[in-house]
């Protein structure tokens, strides 16, 4: 059960990560639109389809 535990803690942790990375890359995406970066500058950098990006800038998930 240890080792349950311990592999549960350390997903939760990687979670918490990847939570705050994306979180990053959004506002980071959002400021680029502001700034005027093509909508496809924006999905090929960061490897998203156009309309994830849209759907970043319109805070949809």
């Amino acid at each position: 059960m240890d080792e349950l535990g311990a592999a549960v803690d350390a997903l939760r942790q990687a979670e918490e990560v990847v939570a705050e990375a994306t979180r990053r890359r959004d506002d980071a995406a959002r400021r680029a639109i502001a700034d005027g970066v093509p909508v496809a500058s924006i999905a090929e950098r960061a490897g998203l389809s156009k309309a994830r990006v849209y759907q970043i800038r319109d805070h949809r998930r």
